[in-house]
């Protein structure tokens, strides 16, 4: 019994620990997306589709999360 709570919490805490490292790795990917802009990206300043659907593009495309996907399209549209 001790060594099934034992396996349950150690279990837990790197499931927790591997969430934490994909937020941390989608924040940079976010970031680095801001920063360098490519040309596989150049939907977002097309002014036919709105900012959301942008980012659902962005999304489905990159897998980092609508927030982040979000985030990404308002930055590239407000610097420029």
């Amino acid at each position: 019994m001790n060594v099934l709570v034992i396996l349950i919490v150690i279990l837990s805490i790197c499931l927790f620990v591997l969430l934490i490292k994909k937020t941390r790795i989608n924040n940079r990917f976010t970031q680095y997306i801001i920063n360098n802009r490519g040309t596989e990206i150049e939907f977002i300043n097309n002014e036919d589709i709105s900012s959301i659907e942008s980012a659902k593009i962005l999304n489905k495309k990159y897998k980092i999360g609508f927030i982040n996907s979000y985030i990404v399209v308002n930055s590239i549209r407000v610097t420029e």
